[in-house]
């Protein structure tokens, strides 16, 4: 099934790209987090503090090695007299995470999902999503998520790892951070737009059908109603 997915799903990760929304002004800047080794073509996105979910997307991605990137929003209000102090660092957030697989450009978009998943039971404004408990979302390969998996059994206290790396990027209200868990084995790890939620994911097909990119929003900006997992 195809999704009518808005064009700032491109266009976000565009230098300078600006929207208004209820009163405040989100303005856009990209931001690489470096490569993520996909060694199996199947992804695993979710919290990678919790784990709560753990099976990997149905869709068969490429293998390689490939960009993961941001698109971060300074958030500001339009109204001067709620304008915080210049001295005050901006509200950043990050809005969407994405692999890209190619450059081409994307002509079509389809909502990843897991085996289970059932598209007929979906209304209008819902989707299938990960959820987050810890303000983190990530990109991994399965086998990287089975390694961090037996990691986090192994070692109750391996978040620490992960929240150290994290923190290298730590600015007000978000940080990411790519995490080497063996040889080409790694995680792409990023904070969660205004925090805890159920996002969905996002695959982006070229004009030959082949896979693009793999987009998971945040829902920073408003674009399909109320969204329910």
């Amino acid at each position: 099934m195809n999704h009518n997915c808005p064009a700032f799903f491109e266009t976000a990760f565009d230098e300078g790209f600006t929207q208004e929304q209820d009163g405040y002004l989100y303005r856009f800047f990209c931001q690489d987090v470096g490569k993520l080794q996909v060694k199996t073509g199947k992804i695993v996105a979710n919290d990678p503090f919790v784990m709560f979910e753990t099976e990997p997307f149905e869709e068969v991605f490429p293998k390689g090695s490939f960009s993961v990137q941001l698109a971060i929003a300074q958030v500001q209000p339009l109204s001067k007299e709620e304008q915080t102090d210049d001295s005050l660092e901006p509200d950043e957030r990050v809005a969407l995470a994405r692999i890209t697989f190619s450059e081409k450009p994307v002509v079509s978009w389809k909502m990843a999902v897991w085996t289970e998943s059932d598209l007929s039971q979906l209304g209008y404004g819902e989707f299938f999503g990960y959820s987050v408990d810890a303000g983190t979302g990530s990109f991994m390969d399965a086998e990287a998520c089975a390694l961090l998996e037996r990691e986090m059994e192994k070692d109750e206290m391996f978040y620490e790892t992960l929240t150290k790396k994290m923190d290298q990027t730590y600015k007000h209200t978000r940080s990411w951070g790519l995490i080497d868990l063996a040889e080409s084995c790694n995680v792409a790890m990023f904070s969660t737009g205004w925090g805890d939620g159920s996002y969905a994911s996002y695959i982006g097909y070229d004009a030959e059908g082949q896979i693009a990119r793999l987009v998971t929003d945040f829902y920073l900006l408003d674009w399909m109603g109320t969204a329910e997992e």
